[in-house]
């Protein structure tokens, strides 16, 4: 829950970056993650995205691959870290 709104709070304050109304809309299912705190890989968060907005229909930049997804995750404000072959994404956590 404290992670939850921790998210909330970074949400808030990235509104002054050039993230649309759209992608500030995917990046808070994406917070949702019940894996976030272990790290995503951009595989694993591009499909789990395509699950929860199959229904949308819509032609954003996120959707054409993980390769893409992955831009997009370090454009949104997750840091990247390199664990054996592959890179994890994890959304930054606010200090107290």
């Amino acid at each position: 829950m404290q992670q939850m709104q921790l998210a909330m709070r970074y949400l808030v304050r990235m509104m002054a970056q050039a993230l649309t109304e759209r992608d500030r809309h995917i990046l808070g299912i994406l917070i949702q993650h019940p894996f976030l705190h272990d790290g995503l890989t951009a595989e694993s968060g591009y499909h789990y995205l395509l699950g929860r907005t199959h229904r949308d229909r819509r032609n954003e930049q996120w959707r054409k691959s993980p390769r893409t997804f992955a831009y997009w995750l370090k454009r949104s404000g997750f840091s990247a870290i390199r664990m054996g072959d592959v890179n994890r994404y994890f959304w930054p956590e606010e200090e107290e």
